[in-house]
This record gives C-alpha cells, sequence and structure tokens, in this order.
C-alpha cells in the first residue's frame, strides 16, 4: 500500500514539475532576432506565482468521539485556468466504545491527485483521487486501503499579492462503509503561490 502511495505521488510530481523542465528547453522559432537575456526575463515572468503550497486543518470534538485532520497540498498552475496538484492526509481520531468502555486512538493517512479548473472567474470545479489506509476493527494491526474519487467545486478568493482561500464542495463517488468522509465533503483551504 505505501509503495503504491509512494509511485502516485512520484508520478504526480513528475507531472507537476515536466512544464517547469520542458519550457527550459525554450527555442525562438519566431525568426524574431530577440537576445537571450530578454528571453530569460519573459520566461522568469510566465513562471511567476504558477507552483503553490497551502492545504486545510480541521477537526471535531464530542463527548466519545474526537478527530484532527491535516492536509497539506502542493500543485502547478499549468494554465491560469487549470491546476494539478496532490494532497497529503493524515487524520487522528479517538473514540470510545460505549458498549466495552474502551478508548481507541486511531491514525490514517495517505495522500491523492486533484486537478482544478477556474470556468468562471472565481468558481471552479475540481476532481480528485485519494488513497488513505485506514484502521479496521478490532483496530489491533488491522488497515485496509480506502480508495475515493471525488467531483465537485468551489469558489476561490486571492488573498493579498500571492495568498488565496478556498471553500470546497466534493461528492464522494466511491462512498464506502469504511470511508472515514460522509457526503457531501465540505473543504475550507488556505494556501500562496510562488
Amino acid at each position: 500500500m505505501i509503495k503504491n502511495l509512494l509511485h502516485w505521488m512520484g508520478l504526480l510530481m513528475a507531472v507537476i514539475l515536466l512544464p517547469a523542465v520542458a519550457s527550459a528547453q525554450y527555442k525562438n522559432t519566431t525568426g524574431e532576432s530577440t537576445p537571450p537575456i530578454q528571453n530569460q526575463a519573459k520566461q522568469k515572468q510566465s513562471d511567476v506565482h504558477r507552483r503553490f503550497i497551502g492545504g486545510m486543518f480541521g477537526g471535531g470534538f464530542s463527548t466519545y468521539n474526537s478527530f484532527v485532520q491535516v492536509s497539506p497540498i502542493f500543485g502547478y498552475k499549468i494554465t491560469p485556468k487549470f491546476h494539478l496538484g496532490t494532497r497529503l492526509t493524515y487524520i487522528y481520531e479517538s473514540f470510545k466504545d460505549p458498549s466495552v468502555g474502551v478508548r481507541y486512538n486511531l491514525h490514517s493517512y495517505g495522500g491523492g491527485l486533484f486537478s482544478r479548473y477556474l470556468f468562471y472567474r472565481f468558481l471552479f470545479a475540481q476532481v480528485e483521487y485519494e488513497l488513505l489506509s485506514i484502521p479496521v476493527y478490532p483496530y489491533k494491526g488491522n488497515r485496509r486501503a480506502v480508495n475515493s474519487f471525488f467531483v465537485g467545486g468551489g469558489i476561490i478568493q486571492n488573498v493579498g499579492k500571492s495568498g488565496f482561500s478556498t471553500i470546497t464542495v466534493l461528492y464522494n463517488l466511491h462512498d464506502t462503509v469504511y470511508s472515514p468522509y460522509s457526503n457531501p465533503l465540505i473543504r475550507v483551504g488556505f494556501g500562496i503561490s510562488f
């Protein structure tokens, strides 16, 4: 399971970094006699604010159950409207089973790939695949891989010169009894572009 996760993360990083590497192979085929220094300046301007990092932090608490979720994101803006990225996810859950009076402390972790398309000003559509490793009852080292495929959309708001915040509403098309999420999934996130 970990090997598969590392494989997918490596593949995503290659997809994210490929445009940056490919743009370094620029060749002037227009016949213009633009000096190389000007080409480099134009290239640097076009790469400004293409990469982004951010994420979300969430949680919930009650008498019997509490959880904390941390999800950093890393991505690349292929175009100003089309973004690709990866999300890492860690969920800590603590709950008390009232039938036996035992408290469980559980750890779920994994990652995913997402693509986002801004179709109107601040509105975007998003698809995302996520693979999580979750503990399974009786919680003595038993784990299960859970696949989720989300579709949805949201709003993105610029904050300052390079910051942004998002509100996303997603629906899990692969909702199973093992999924740690319930439909719809609402995320509030933040980040910076550089």
